[in-house]
């Protein structure tokens, strides 16, 4: 009997070990086949930009999985005559102006700033604008601003428009937040879409071009190969490159979605610290106390830990650090399970525990968290003492119906 028992764990246990092995190597094998839209693009559809004169929106995140620049895989194989900037600059560095690039020779005109949107002179020697940077999958993300401004010049001026679709680095199924309101917009929120819309670029450019020109804009989306809604951002084993001077990490990103409503408060949001949006603190918080009152929310996939740190300056001249050279306490949101991780809602639950906590605690004069929640209700019912059901209660109904519209744009399982 004791045989028979023996031999059945081994056979098990070696079936289990086959099943496991196996699993990894579709990983694997899902890891190598997997293209970016610019690879496809590139290696694929190149002939979409046969005999054109090509302008690039691209920054420093517009890069193959290998790490090689768009613009200088396209050098020999398309005529690239303009390169468009976003906030940050072509080349991250928060060169905000136009010039020639002096790596390609290319002209850069910045869409930054005073100007937002190609003028028809910009594209009076273009052809089709190229889209290829990455950004985070939330509205306040500036990028998706610069998208929309290009798609609707290239539709006035009658030009084509190829979008290199790119990963979500945090869980794309994830939608959350306040639609915007009409008053409440600005440059951090433009677009009739929720905080966190749970969408790639090129899923939501598809759902631009329908919402807002009615799907005339000639649009063609390159999407990505071999791409499941199922894979981590991390085991596609791209090349990283901060998007933007703040996000240093994946994990930045996934914080973001939800802790860059620090930015409408006194509290750091970790900027000039080694983990941007995920540290949060202020001279005047207790970690302990705080770390203590988040626990009962009992929140998923994220574990909060005391922290002290003290900021420093950054080279980028947009959203300088906070208390810097002062010593901050406060936590550290370390997300444990990215698919159940609420960072929106997490968020809300920080700021709502910050202010009971803490008499020093505020939001900005100057309503700036309006901006960033596309609402003037979360601040409304903040200053009102509202509890975290009855804020997330209040655009529940608006964000379905934004999922359910969502649903046709969904190219990627």
């Amino acid at each position: 009997m004791k045989i028979l028992i023996f031999s059945f764990v081994f056979l098990l246990s070696n079936f289990l070990n086959r099943c496991e092995v196996q699993s990894g190597a579709e990983k694997n094998s899902i890891q190598l086949d997997f293209k970016l839209g610019n690879e496809v693009l590139l290696n694929e559809k190149i002939d979409l930009l046969s005999g054109k004169r090509i302008g690039v929106i691209t920054n420093q995140s517009g890069i193959t999985s290998s790490g090689s620049h768009i613009i200088d895989e396209l050098k020999g194989k398309a005529n690239v005559v303009k390169i468009f900037s976003p906030e940050h600059g072509f080349r991250g560095d928060d060169n905000t102006g136009s010039y020639v690039d002096a790596q390609t020779g290319i002209n850069v005109v910045s869409l930054y700033g005073g100007k937002k949107k190609p003028s028809s002179g910009d594209l009076n020697d273009v052809d089709v604008l190229v889209y290829d940077i990455q950004d985070v999958g939330a509205r306040f993300y500036t990028y998706i601003n610069t998208l929309f401004y290009c798609m609707e010049a290239a539709n006035s001026s009658g030009k084509s428009f190829i979008v290199c679709d790119r990963p979500i680095m945090i869980n794309p199924d994830y939608t959350d937040g306040f639609m915007l309101e009409d008053d409440c917009k600005s440059f951090v929120g433009m677009l009739d879409i929720p905080a966190v819309y749970g969408l790639t670029c090129g899923e939501l450019s598809n759902f631009l071009n329908d919402t807002y020109f009615a799907g005339r804009l000639n649009l063609e989306v390159v999407q990505m190969s071999n791409y499941s809604r199922s894979i981590k951002y991390e085991l596609l084993k791209l090349k990283w490159i901060n998007p933007s001077p703040s996000i240093y990490f994946p994990s930045s990103a996934v914080c973001y979605a939800g802790t860059c409503l620090f930015e409408g408060t006194n509290f750091s949001e970790g900027r000039g610290t080694d983990r941007p949006f995920e540290y949060l603190g202020a001279p005047y918080c207790d970690g302990d106390k705080l770390v203590s009152e988040l626990e009962q929310y009992n929140l998923p996939g994220v574990k909060f830990e005391r922290i002290s740190f003290i900021p420093n300056s950054i080279t980028s001249p947009s959203n300088p650090p906070k208390f810097v050279g002062e010593k901050c306490e406060g936590i550290f949101v370390n997300v444990q399970d990215i698919k159940s991780f609420q960072p929106f809602k997490t968020a809300i639950a920080i700021i709502i525990s910050c202010k009971k906590l803490f008499p020093e605690f505020n939001l900005r004069k100057d309503k700036f968290i309006d901006k960033l929640a596309g609402t003037k209700t979360l601040r409304e019912m903040l200053n009102s003492n509202k509890n975290l059901s009855e804020i997330t209660e209040s655009y529940s109904t608006n964000l379905e119906v934004f999922k359910n519209k969502r649903e046709k744009y969904i190219m990627y399982k």
